[in-house]
């Protein structure tokens, strides 16, 4: 079984849970690399599983060794970072919400379907 290489925007507290949890227990996966709109949290949150810092999003959804994206950012960043997400043909975990606003949330379905 190939591993799955997993980059995390946000690296708040529920980042920081979710990279605990990748990192503890889930098997095949690894969190390879992590972004945050500020340097620290984002230093300390890749210290706990070996991954480096990727500056900004755009970055980490387009680096080489990320085939998923565990996004926990902000919840006003959300429908834009799963847009572009799917665009790059990522596989894709949204913390809650989705996206701000019911036109959002259809947006994004609307491109998943697309993207098959």
């Amino acid at each position: 079984m190939n591993e799955i290489q997993i980059g995390v925007v946000g690296t708040g507290q529920i980042g920081v849970d979710h990279i605990k949890r990748i990192t503890e227990h889930c098997r095949g996966a690894r969190v390879t690399a992590v972004s945050s709109r500020r340097r620290a949290p984002a230093e300390a949150a890749a210290s706990i599983c070996g991954a480096r810092v990727e500056d900004g999003f755009e970055a980490l959804l387009h680096a080489p060794d990320v085939d998923a994206i565990v996004i926990t950012s902000p919840s006003q960043f959300h429908e834009e970072q799963v847009l572009a997400a799917i665009e790059c043909g990522k596989y894709i975990f949204c913390e809650k919400p989705l996206a701000i606003t019911a036109e959002g949330c259809r947006k994004i379905v609307d491109a998943e379907v697309r993207a098959g």
